[in-house]
């Protein structure tokens, strides 16, 4: 489950605050506001529209992709599969902080460990731990790679 906060600054109103929730990555996002389901919201041919539900601002929902589209989530997993082509078939996010790396058959999960961990500090943002479970497709060997927040050293 990803649960995101988004603030909707409006110029004559006050400001409305929603809670984004999925479930998994190919759920579309259910909206909140306060207790009040506001209804769904989904990004269809490239847009960001309200696909449930109606009441919220087209610009609030087009903000919230934006939001959403901003978040390592959403482009990590790409990323990874790109950095290691030989090596990943498959990466699941399973929550904002947690991903699952599955690796082909054929791949040497060890000698991915020795690439992969230190080349996913330097690819994944510095303000947050990650826990990554890598494993083989057809086998149950597996290891988790923890990228630890890193303290900025221009602070």
């Amino acid at each position: 489950m990803i649960e995101l906060t988004y603030l909707f600054k409006q110029e004559y109103t006050k400001d409305q605050s929603y809670q984004l929730m999925q479930a998994s990555m190919e759920d579309p996002w259910l909206v909140l506001s306060g207790s009040d389901v506001m209804g769904i919201i989904d990004e269809v041919e490239g847009e960001w529209l309200q696909i449930v539900g109606e009441g919220i601002p087209q610009a609030a929902v087009e903000e919230m992709g934006e939001l959403i589209k901003k978040q390592q989530f959403s482009w990590l997993p790409r990323l990874i599969s790109k950095q290691w082509p030989d090596y990943v078939m498959e990466v699941i996010v399973k929550s904002k902080n947690r991903y699952e790396v599955i690796c082909h058959a054929e791949a040497c999960i060890k000698l991915f460990r020795q690439r992969f961990t230190p080349g996913i500090h330097a690819l994944a943002k510095r303000e947050e731990e990650i826990v990554f479970k890598v494993s083989s497709f057809n086998t149950s060997s597996s290891y988790e790679v923890t990228k630890q927040p890193a303290i900025d050293r221009y602070v």
